[in-house]
């Protein structure tokens, strides 16, 4: 049964119905814009490849420019980081992506809200697609002011449908979300439908059925865990999972403990003690530890004693793991448990054991971790799903708000699940 707090979460799955994509043909009209969500992991400045965001979209893009001429809006990292590139290696990755009778250019962000495109953009015919430059190259991006905005002065008129299909930014109030229904009218896109399904599967199930398994580089936001956390159990690895056990009072030893002092915040501290406090957290008993050129199988309390860097958890932490979820009806994996990219592979090995109906994948990183092992299409064809959205799909996992989609919606519109 649901808490209390949890009658007032917005179902957005059943509350966006009247807005979904669903009748291409009669929906999609040329020039027609389209928000997704190609942002990806960056390894010396090269884009990884063989991700599931680009696979994913090509599909998605390759179907709606059958229907209308597309310009396609997408970010890609944060500036000041060293992700924040141009697009146009996505847009080479694309072109291989998509069928060779589609066609797509790429317009550089010097190229944008000129003439010249919006020329372009009139012209656009079905099969063919402009991809716009990182649109956070654009200082307006991250500061929406409707009745400023040159974003929607250059495309209100020009476009004649907009398809909002950026579900991982959803939790931003940002000018190419947010604009869309200023512009044209507006649609759910197909891969947004999808992931409202999975969250709204997820905040309907009790308490004692669900567990998350978080990893990554940091903890998520302290006011989505608290929430999270009073609906499901949860299981640490990467940096979140050393942070518990540190303030647990564990010893990770002298250059974990340096690291991770470094790497977390003074609120990540603080928001881990409030949580081990409140909360019965897993964290892992035992880790791969690279030390004096080898990998070793090391005790939590052994590891005071070394000199090694944390990889990964260790087995022993996948075996209790995967006896803790199997009573799960809804397993959660969001973020990496180690440094997959090297070969570090005990989060693919848990993510086997908890395969099948229930188990959902967040996020870029963990979707990443996928692709690389060639898991993505063994666990969906077992019955389980992935997600594009990571902090997005937390944020509705608390319960919090969709501003961008909020806007499109009626009073009258609104459900909620536990009512």
């Amino acid at each position: 049964m649901m808490t209390g707090s949890d009658e007032f979460i917005i179902d957005y799955y059943n509350s966006t119905r009247r807005l979904w994509l669903l009748n291409l043909a009669t929906q999609l009209k040329s020039p027609t814009l389209v928000r997704i969500d190609i942002n990806v992991p960056v390894v010396n400045g090269r884009v990884v490849e063989n991700s599931m965001r680009l696979i994913v979209y090509s599909d998605i893009l390759s179907l709606m420019s059958e229907y209308a001429g597309l310009v396609v809006v997408a970010h890609q990292g944060r500036k000041g980081n060293p992700d924040f590139i141009d697009l146009k290696q996505h847009w080479i990755i694309l072109r291989k992506l998509l069928p060779s009778d589609v066609d797509i250019e790429f317009i550089p962000f010097s190229k944008m809200y000129g003439s010249e495109l919006k020329e372009k953009i009139r012209k656009l015919e079905k099969k063919q697609i402009l991809l716009l430059d990182n649109i956070r190259i654009d200082d307006e991006e991250t500061n929406f002011d409707p009745e400023k905005s040159r974003f929607i002065k250059f495309f209100k008129g020009l476009v004649k449908s907009c398809v909002n299909d950026a579900m991982p930014v959803w939790h931003r109030k940002h000018t190419s979300v947010m604009a869309l229904p200023y512009i044209a009218e507006t649609h759910v896109g197909l891969r947004a439908i999808y992931e409202l399904k999975a969250l709204r599967d997820a905040l309907s199930v009790n308490k004692n059925e669900a567990g998350i398994i978080m990893g990554g580089a940091k903890l998520a936001k302290s006011s989505y865990l608290f929430s999270i956390l009073e609906r499901m159990d949860c299981f640490t690895g990467g940096l979140p999972g050393q942070l518990i056990a540190l303030v647990k009072g564990y010893d990770l030893g002298e250059r974990n403990n340096r690291f991770l002092m470094k790497k977390m915040s003074n609120e990540m501290f603080e928001t881990a003690k409030l949580l081990v406090k409140k909360f019965n957290i897993y964290h892992p008993i035992d880790f791969i530890v690279w030390e004096n050129g080898e990998d070793k199988v090391l005790k939590l309390d052994d590891l005071k004693n070394s000199d090694g860097t944390i990889m990964d958890i260790g087995p022993e932490t996948v075996d209790i793991y995967a006896d803790h979820l199997e009573s799960k009806t809804l397993r959660i994996r969001a973020g990496p448990l180690g440094v997959y990219e090297k070969g570090y592979i005990n989060g693919i090995n848990l993510t086997k054991r908890i395969a099948g109906s229930g188990l959902i994948f967040l996020g870029g990183d963990t979707t990443a971790e996928l692709t690389m092992y060639n898991l993505d299409r063994i666990i969906q064809n077992a019955g389980g799903l992935i997600c594009l959205s990571g902090g997005a799909f937390l944020h509705g996992l608390a319960g919090e708000r969709y501003p961008c989609i909020d806007i499109l919606l009626k009073d009258e519109d609104i459900k909620y699940i536990g009512k």
